[in-house]
C-alpha cells in the first residue's frame, strides 16, 4: 500500500512563493517599509507560503532592495521553517561571484539549510548604467558568474580562468549546509532563457511578459523538454522547478474590494514595466524581446481584458486565485510566485496574505480540507 510520502513523491504539490521589491508607498517612510516587510515574511510562513524572497534593485526610487543580503538575515532570525530564495541576485560584474557563493552559503548556515539562490542579470538600464555595464554583455556575465558560484558550492576548490574573472586556487567558506549545494534557478522572461536554464540543469523562475496564456503554456513546454537531459549542467544536482511570477497580486474577499484596492497597483506597476523594457530592448539585441511587453499598453484602460489575457497579473478573490493556479498547475508548473507589494497598505497587504494562505494554498496541498460550501444540498433529509 503506498504511504502518504509515496503519494507525494508521484505528485508533486504546488508550492507558494512570496517575492517583495522593496515598494515604498507615496508618504510612508523607507523605515517603515523596510520594518513591515520583515513582518510580512514571518506571516507568510505562518500562512502557509513554501519560499520567501526579494529581487535586487538598485537606483529606482521607491522600487528596489539594494542590499538583499542584509533583508535576508533578518528574515532568517525570524523565521523557522519558510525557506528564502534570493529572487533575484544580479550575476554582473559589480557583484563577484565568490562573495555571492559566501553570502548564500552564511545563509544557508545561520538558517538551519533553508536557503536558495535565484540568479538573473537585470532588467533596468539605470543600474546597468551606474555600475558601467554594458547591457551587450550581461548574458555572458551572468553564464560565467553561475558556473563560477556552482563549482565553488559543490567542490573543495576554485580556480577559474575566463573573460571577466580570473581566480586562483581558492577554498570557499563557509561550505553549504545543504548537500550538495543550494537549489539553483534562474529568472526567465524570454523563451531562449527558459531553453538555457533547462540545458544547465536548473530552476526556472519563468514569466510571460504579459504576453498572455500562449506565451505561458509555450515556454513551459520549452523549458520541461530541456531539463529531461540537462546538456551544460552547472553543479552536482539538477533542480528541474519551473515556477511562474506574478507581478503584481492582489486577493481580496470581494472581486470589487480587489480592484478597488490592487488595481491601482496593478496598472501604475504595469505602466512602469513597459516604460522600462522598451528602454532596455533598445540597448542589446539580448533584451529586444522585452520591447513585446508595449503589446498590452492597449489594456491598460481595460483591467477585465488585462485579466483574462495572462496570468501575469492576478486581483480578485480566492476563488479567482484557485482558478488560476489551477490553470498553471495543469501546464506544468511547479510553483508559482506572488508579488504581493505596491501601493498598497501593510495592513492590506497582511490581509491579502491571509487570505492566500486560509484558501488559496490548501486548496492544492490538501484541498478536500477547504470547504467552499455546504456539501448537503436545500431539502436534504438527514434523519429518515
Amino acid at each position: 500500500m503506498s504511504t502518504a510520502a509515496d503519494l507525494l513523491q508521484e505528485r508533486r504539490l504546488m508550492k507558494f512563493g512570496f517575492i517583495v521589491e522593496a515598494n515604498v508607498p507615496h508618504g510612508l517612510t523607507q523605515h517603515r517599509r523596510y520594518k513591515q516587510m520583515i513582518d510580512e515574511a514571518v506571516f507568510a510562513e505562518e500562512a502557509g507560503f513554501d519560499f520567501w524572497g526579494a529581487s535586487e534593485q538598485h537606483f529606482m526610487g521607491n522600487i528596489g532592495m539594494s542590499a538583499t543580503e542584509v533583508m535576508y538575515a533578518a528574515v532568517a532570525a525570524k523565521t523557522s521553517r519558510i525557506r528564502l530564495r534570493h529572487m533575484i541576485r544580479l550575476l554582473l560584474k559589480f557583484n563577484h561571484p565568490l562573495r555571492i557563493a559566501e553570502q548564500l552559503t552564511t545563509l544557508d548556515l545561520i538558517s538551519d539549510g533553508r536557503a536558495e539562490l535565484g540568479t538573473g542579470r537585470s532588467n533596468s538600464i539605470i543600474a546597468l548604467n551606474a555600475f558601467g555595464i554594458d547591457p551587450t554583455e550581461t548574458r555572458a556575465q551572468w553564464n560565467e558568474s553561475l558556473d563560477i558560484i556552482a563549482t565553488a558550492l559543490s567542490e573543495e576548490w576554485t580556480e577559474h580562468k575566463g573573460k571577466y574573472w580570473t581566480i586562483p586556487p581558492t577554498y570557499l567558506t563557509p561550505k553549504p549546509l545543504q548537500e550538495p549545494h543550494p537549489p539553483l534557478s534562474v529568472a526567465a522572461s524570454s523563451m531562449e532563457m527558459h531553453q538555457i536554464a533547462g540545458e544547465k540543469g536548473i530552476g526556472c523562475m519563468g514569466f510571460d511578459n504579459y504576453l498572455g496564456w500562449g506565451r505561458v503554456e509555450d515556454a513551459a513546454k520549452l523549458y520541461k523538454e530541456a531539463i529531461k537531459a540537462p546538456t551544460a549542467q552547472v553543479g552536482k544536482c539538477v533542480n528541474d522547478t519551473l515556477s511562474f511570477l506574478v507581478l503584481p497580486a492582489y486577493c481580496a474577499k470581494t472581486r470589487e474590494k480587489a480592484l478597488k484596492e490592487g488595481g491601482p497597483t496593478v496598472i501604475e506597476f504595469l505602466r512602469v514595466v513597459i516604460q522600462v523594457y522598451e528602454n532596455l530592448a533598445k540597448t542589446s539585441p539580448d533584451y529586444a524581446y522585452m520591447a513585446e511587453s508595449g503589446t498590452i499598453a492597449s489594456m491598460l484602460d481595460d483591467i477585465d481584458q488585462l485579466l483574462e489575457h495572462t496570468p501575469g497579473v492576478l486581483c480578485g478573490t480566492p476563488e479567482y486565485f484557485v482558478e488560476q493556479i489551477a490553470r498553471l498547475e495543469s501546464l506544468g508548473y511547479d510553483e508559482v510566485i506572488l508579488r504581493v507589494d505596491g501601493d498598497m497598505t501593510h495592513r492590506q497587504i497582511m490581509e491579502a496574505l491571509d487570505l492566500i494562505g486560509a484558501h488559496v494554498i490548501p486548496s492544492f496541498k490538501s484541498p478536500r480540507n477547504v470547504m467552499w460550501g455546504s456539501p448537503f444540498g436545500e431539502g436534504t433529509t438527514f434523519l429518515p
